[in-house]
Formats: structure tokens, C-alpha cells, sequence
């Protein structure tokens, strides 16, 4: 006699999986289109590049590029305010500020391409002047 075999399939040895019906309609998000920015004007000075936009100026010191740092010192005393970063090689950058600032310093990570906060520390307010 021929063996009887049964017509429901052998189960597979790791199980099946159902598929699921999402409860949810799928949500299709637009892609925005950002006006985009008015070309800067750009200005060299040696290594120096000064980017000019409407309200704004960004400048980069190139000539400190791959310089290590020795430390960063911030000074703020009646009129006078500088902040100084020492390089390894003795050689300084220094900023004087004028009166009457706010400064907001954080450390990031832009390995990424990413802004990823390291360190932030408290604000720095400038010493008002008192004769």
C-alpha cells in the first residue's frame, strides 16, 4: 500500500512569518525645496577668505590650518576684551573684541558632516567699566 501523505506543506525549521498589514497609510512627505542663498562675494587677503552674504561675513584664517593648539585664553577686563589661542609652536592668534558682548562657546564634532555638541560652557558676558 502507498503511504498516505498529507496535504498541508512541511513546516520549515526556522517558522514562518506573517505578513503584517500596517494599521497606518503609508505617509508620503514632500521633498522642500529651500530657496537657496544668494551667491556671497568673496574677498582674499593672502590666505585670509572673507565671505560676504546680505548681514553676514564669515572669515577663515587659513594660515593656522593644521597648526596643534596649546591652549585658548579668554580675557575680559573694563574696556578691553581679547580671546588668544596659543599653538604648540608659540605663535598666537588674538582677537580684540569690542565693549558689551555675549560669548557662547561649544566644543562640536563635524566628522559627520554633522554638528555633534562635544561641550558647551557657561556664557561669557563682557566686564562693564566702572572708573
Amino acid at each position: 500500500m502507498a503511504a498516505i501523505q498529507s496535504k498541508h506543506s512541511v513546516p520549515r525549521a526556522q517558522g514562518r512569518r506573517r505578513a503584517q498589514a500596517s494599521t497606518k497609510p503609508a505617509v508620503k512627505t514632500k521633498k522642500r525645496n529651500f530657496p537657496r542663498l544668494p551667491r556671497p562675494i568673496i574677498e582674499r587677503r593672502g590666505k585670509t577668505t572673507i565671505r560676504r552674504y546680505r548681514g553676514r561675513c564669515f572669515y577663515r584664517f587659513e594660515e593656522i590650518k593644521d597648526k596643534p593648539v596649546d591652549f585658548v585664553e579668554i580675557f575680559t577686563s573694563g574696556e578691553y576684551h581679547s580671546i588668544n589661542v596659543r599653538f604648540t609652536d608659540k605663535t598666537n592668534l588674538h582677537f580684540t573684541i569690542e565693549p558689551c558682548f555675549t560669548l557662547q562657546t561649544e566644543f562640536a564634532d563635524l566628522k559627520t558632516g554633522n554638528w555633534r555638541r562635544i561641550k558647551r560652557w557657561p556664557l561669557i558676558r563682557s566686564m562693564p567699566f566702572n572708573p
